[in-house]
């Protein structure tokens, strides 16, 4: 087994941005609580319920950020092309 000086950290183009949304009540509207990037969706699961456990959320879901379907985009309000 390797030690931890012999580990290569993946190259930051590998990793992908997730954008992170929860809801506090069932009720309650789903709200954006932040982004992070990963190298993969498992590891990115992982590390959004570590980074936003400080409250209870009844619902928390991820998105990658490069699957997020744009409706209006700032392009669309600065009328560029």
């Amino acid at each position: 087994m390797g030690t931890v000086k012999d580990k290569i950290p993946l190259p930051a183009s590998s990793y992908d941005y997730y954008e992170v949304f929860a809801r506090e009540e069932m009720d309650g509207a789903l709200e954006h609580i932040g982004c992070l990037s990963a190298p993969n969706p498992e590891i990115a699961l992982s590390q959004a319920r570590l980074m936003y456990s400080e409250k209870i959320w009844v619902e928390m879901c991820m998105v990658r950020r490069d699957d997020v379907i744009p409706i209006i985009s700032p392009n669309d309000i600065l009328g560029a092309a």
